[in-house]
């Protein structure tokens, strides 16, 4: 009787660290995902992503743009390709990328494109910032709004 109740008490606490682990696991990505939301909220991000849905831009105009504008362009694409390889890597919960940023991604995706293509062109790269483009395919497939398909 001493041996099956050693036994039922390993089998709990196996479960019961088991259940810490992942539960700690998942914190640590919801507080990754917190910092990196922070970087994303903050100044030069949001005029880098302002300045992408305000107007169209071709080779010329992004030639003229003030290079601190043009800086914070780049920021903004570099951000958003952060955060498209930790969600490759598994470091975010998909869940929780795409219900705060998932119906911004394509907008910007598609409003950098003449940014993505002079970048992928100066480097020699077949394709700029290849975690934003996975980040985007993500995006679509889960849809506008992945949080309300949950709630429905």
């Amino acid at each position: 009787m001493l041996a099956i109740a050693s036994t039922v008490i390993s089998f709990v606490a196996v479960g019961f660290s088991i259940f810490v682990f992942v539960d700690a696991r998942t914190r640590h990505k919801r507080d990754m995902f917190l910092k990196i939301h922070e970087i994303m909220m903050s100044e030069p991000s949001y005029r880098g992503r302002q300045l992408l849905l305000s107007q169209r831009f071709d080779e010329r105009s992004m030639e003229d743009l003030d290079p601190s504008m043009r800086a914070d362009v780049s920021r903004t694409l570099a951000l958003f390709d952060t955060m498209g390889l930790y969600l490759y890597r598994g470091y975010l919960l998909e869940e929780d990328v795409l219900s705060m940023w998932g119906t911004r991604v394509g907008r910007l995706w598609n409003a950098a494109q003449p940014f993505i293509e002079r970048r992928a062109r100066q480097s020699g790269e077949t394709t700029a910032y290849p975690h934003f483009q996975y980040l985007v395919e993500r995006a679509r497939r889960a849809g506008p709004t992945p949080e309300l398909k949950r709630l429905s």
